[in-house]
């Protein structure tokens, strides 16, 4: 397991292009933070988890 570096995410090619380099290095997804959201350990509303599904992968190799 790697812990990544943060990453600001500027618009939606960004989160689009970082989440796709992050999957083809054997990623499984991304943790996504809420800026105004305060830094706190375990669950929160801030923290939403940006992960593939197999329909993600349907999509990009144009089964469907």
């Amino acid at each position: 397991m790697e812990v990544a570096n943060p990453e600001v995410c500027k618009d939606m090619p960004h989160l689009e292009k970082y989440f796709q380099d992050i999957v083809d290095r054997g990623g499984e997804g991304l943790i996504l933070r809420d800026p105004q959201s305060p830094l706190q350990a375990g669950r929160s509303p801030g923290y939403l988890k940006h992960k593939v599904t197999l329909l993600y992968f349907l999509k990009k190799s144009s089964l469907i």
